[in-house]
């Protein structure tokens, strides 16, 4: 499930034009991101650090701000 999460971010990520305003928060998401990601992989392949459910959580944090600017377009056009 994580696994489906995050890589629905990195095309949240790709779709979007620009999915910040500033250029800051591009930075500080996608640090965010990759540290999720790393983690995810750390976790499943080498040594189990965090709780899945716990990992599931991170990456939901990670990708929301995403979906939220994926959705407010179409919030807009109604």
């Amino acid at each position: 499930m994580t696994f489906i999460i995050l890589m629905a971010g990195l095309f949240l990520f790709i779709q979007l034009k620009k999915p910040f305003r500033k250029k800051i928060f591009g930075y500080v998401f996608l640090a965010v991101y990759l540290t999720v990601l790393a983690l995810y992989t750390i976790n499943s392949t080498f040594v189990h650090l965090i709780s899945d459910s716990l990992l599931s959580i991170l990456a939901v944090i990670a990708v929301a701000p995403l979906l939220a600017g994926f959705l407010k377009p179409s919030a807009d056009s109604r």
